[in-house]
């Protein structure tokens, strides 16, 4: 019996044992890789990579809300704001952050919310984002073309009215930056309020009018104003001009040769 009683306590220390074992084989082969695969992942975010498109979706919805909050809502007879708001041009559609209609103007505001150091100027067809210490460079197109763009399909609608283009950086990292056509968030404020006064107040409700029954974003979905930007780019590779379709010609300027429309002046678009 004390035989038995033994062996059964022998048996069940080495049942121990091994699940011990077992647990400390588990650990070695699961939590090294756990530990390595979180760090990736929160490097990734850190830099930006990771899943970058819902990332620079976010953040532009977060910059966007900055400006919002600045702009604030409509007085009637004094301000009217428009966020998002998109224009219809035939089968192409342009679609603008924030306008901003007061005494001093209607303002168009192209809202960017880019980390890191940027680079360009306002002559360069693309701008650079340098992040993770000059290891990571991200391309994207000038604001203030953008913005230029915005504005040609914006008269169709409003005319000869005083319009001003405004680029923010919401996140005020414009210093390298070679132009002086872009401002900081914490600038936003003064520069829609400063000025001279072009319009009253019935001639302010007349624009704002205006704008309400030709806004087109109720009628257009995010893929139909994806795919436009994606034909505009197409255009502009192929020498075409995106905003009015005329061709694109071969010119001599101060800072050497580059492609204009055609249509100048009555279309001032610039490939670079």
């Amino acid at each position: 019996m004390p035989f038995i009683i033994g062996l059964i306590i022998i048996v069940l220390l080495l049942g121990l044992s091994k699940k011990k074992r077992g647990r400390s084989l588990l650990k070695r082969i699961f939590k090294p890789r756990r530990s390595k695969l979180k760090i990736r992942r929160l490097v990734a975010l850190f830099r930006g990579v990771l899943k970058p498109k819902q990332s620079i979706k976010k953040l532009g919805k977060v910059g966007e809300a900055k400006v919002s909050s600045i702009i604030g809502h409509s007085v009637a007879g004094e301000k009217y704001v428009f966020n998002d708001y998109v224009v219809l041009n035939n089968d192409q559609t342009s679609q603008i952050d924030h306008i901003v209609v007061n005494k001093h103007g209607v303002f168009v505001i192209e809202t960017k919310n880019y980390s890191g150091r940027i680079y360009g100027s306002e002559e360069q067809q693309e701008w650079t984002q340098v992040l993770a210490g000059g290891n990571e460079k991200n391309r994207f197109y000038n604001p203030i073309k953008q913005n230029a763009t915005h504005i040609y399909n914006l008269r169709k609608i409003i005319k000869d009215v005083p319009v001003h283009s405004v680029v923010v950086f919401v996140q005020n990292n414009i210093e390298i930056l070679q132009t002086d056509k872009v401002i900081c968030l914490k600038d936003l404020s003064k520069t829609l309020y400063s000025g001279d006064v072009v319009l009253n107040s019935e001639q302010i409700d007349e624009i704002a009018k205006k704008l309400t029954e030709k806004n087109g974003r109720s009628l257009v979905t995010n893929e139909t104003h994806i795919n436009n930007i994606i034909e505009m780019k197409e255009k502009i590779e192929h020498n075409i001009c995106p905003r009015c379709g005329a061709p694109l010609v071969l010119r001599n300027g101060k800072y050497g040769e580059f492609w204009g429309c055609s249509k100048f002046p009555k279309c001032k678009f610039i490939k670079k």
